[in-house]
């Protein structure tokens, strides 16, 4: 019986090879599939690409993307789908440190942010209330009070070693003080009426008489009003925060029989709690 000749496009070989069904891959050409590590590493980094500017949240995701997208990246069928996973989570890490950056700022410049006095005093005027320190003496008459006018102030002894105590009586250690100035003043010194215009004259008038001023105009709000922080190392050798608080109100005012509009808040406090106070009171600070 004679052989039949082989076939020459399958090589001699039988059309299917021993053990395999027909049209089931041989193990030379599996099949191509994505390992769950691969897929993962894709659709954490798109995830993170998308919400990357989310503080914490972006942060978190984009880290987790990198990590993915790196043991993608080692498997042969992964390169690609790593490669673009790791390029989403990167860029997601890097907008939201810029973002974090960018908060951080804003807070400092608008003055430390929110903070509540652990033990606060309201102080009312006919002008503007504040939350103001608790262990801080508010003896001024009605008629200070009545003038928008405000005297709160530190009184106790410091002992040898620097440690304050407060007896509420002694010496005055620190002081939260509201001065009104009378428009016809502040028309005089700055006739143009902005803010920039009354704290540069502060600065060349009364500030420097004060101490050396580190940060001459940082921009805050008091109630929705514009108002500016200049912050000083004290001439007092003691006093750990110095601060003045400016503004215009938005309305005008009475006090001593004169109209007033413009506000000199300052700050001459002896303790580490000082930017506590000045947080507090800008945050509670509210016009009548």
């Amino acid at each position: 019986m004679t052989d039949s000749p082989p076939d020459p496009q399958t090589g001699g070989l039988p059309e299917h090879a021993p053990g395999l069904a027909p049209g089931q891959a041989s193990p030379s050409n599996p099949p191509t599939r994505r390992g769950g590590i691969v897929l993962a590493a894709l659709i954490v980094g798109i995830g993170a690409f998308v919400i990357g500017w989310i503080p914490i949240l972006g942060l978190v995701l984009g880290v987790a993307g990198i990590i993915l997208g790196i043991l993608a990246m080692r498997r042969p069928d992964g390169k690609s789908f790593g490669l673009a996973g790791l390029v989403g989570s990167s860029l997601a890490v890097l907008a939201n440190v810029l973002v974090t950056i960018v908060i951080v700022v804003a807070l400092v410049n608008s003055g430390i942010g929110t903070a509540v006095l652990t033990d606060a005093q309201p102080v009312i005027t006919p002008c503007f209330s504040f939350n103001g320190p608790g262990d801080y003496l508010n003896n001024q008459s009605a008629e200070k009070t009545d003038g928008c006018i405000t005297t709160l102030e530190l009184w106790g002894e410091r002992d040898a070693d620097g440690v304050i105590h407060k007896t509420g009586v002694g010496s005055v250690l620190g002081s939260v003080l509201v001065e009104p100035v009378a428009v016809a003043s502040t028309d005089e010194w700055a006739p143009g009426g902005s803010l920039d215009d009354m704290v540069d004259f502060l600065n060349q008038s009364y500030f420097p008489q004060a101490g050396e001023v580190t940060s001459l105009k940082e921009a805050v709000t008091l109630d929705g009003v514009d108002a500016n922080l200049t912050r000083m190392i004290s001439t007092a050798e003691n006093t750990r925060t110095k601060a003045f608080l400016t503004v215009f109100a938005p309305d005008t005012y009475q006090s001593a029989g004169e109209p007033v509009r413009f506000f000199v808040i300052s700050f001459v406090i002896p303790e580490d709690n000082g930017e506590e106070i000045i947080a507090a009171a800008i945050d509670s600070w509210r016009w009548k």
